[in-house]
């Protein structure tokens, strides 16, 4: 009996442990501005919402940590769907105000070629680096531009 509850609470601690963010797990945020930039790339170009929540946030914390899941999900399709892309160089980055820095980056899609500007920030509790903010207007042909499911057009009705 004792033994089957030692089981049990392993198996929670081991279901707990492994949850992103819990204590040894992966921290939010990055280890610098450029792999903020890099890894919010790279999370929407995969579409996988938890790790383009991980590196979204400001000087304060996470934006998971602030904005509610339904709307925090919203507004990450929309920026997922404006950073469709099939190459990123991310260009030299610049100081911004208030220890703020702007990450140029040029993206193509196709033929369409577009350059948007990522402000990332250092949180002050964890010292890791956040896309803060991003210039989607460059981007929106890439949003709009999307291609029909499965790759084809459904004929005239």
């Amino acid at each position: 009996m004792v033994a089957r509850h030692v089981v049990s609470l392993l198996a929670l601690a081991i279901v707990v442990g492994c949850r992103p963010g819990a204590v040894g797990g992966p921290a939010p945020g990055a280890s610098s501005s450029e792999n903020a930039v890099s890894e919010f790339l790279s999370a929407a170009r995969a579409q996988d919402l938890q790790a383009l929540s991980a590196v979204w946030g400001n000087d304060v914390s996470p934006a998971r940590d602030r904005i509610q899941r339904q709307e925090l999900e919203r507004r990450l399709l929309i920026i997922m769907c404006h950073l469709r892309h099939d190459e990123s160089r991310i260009a030299q980055r610049q100081a911004g105000a208030e220890g703020r820095t702007l990450q140029p980056v040029d993206l193509s899609q196709g033929t369409m070629r577009a350059t948007t500007t990522f402000t990332t920030v250092r949180n002050t509790k964890s010292g890791r680096w956040f896309v803060e903010n991003l210039d989607l207007t460059p981007l929106r042909g890439f949003c709009t531009q999307m291609p029909p499911p499965g790759g084809s057009r459904l004929p005239p009705s």
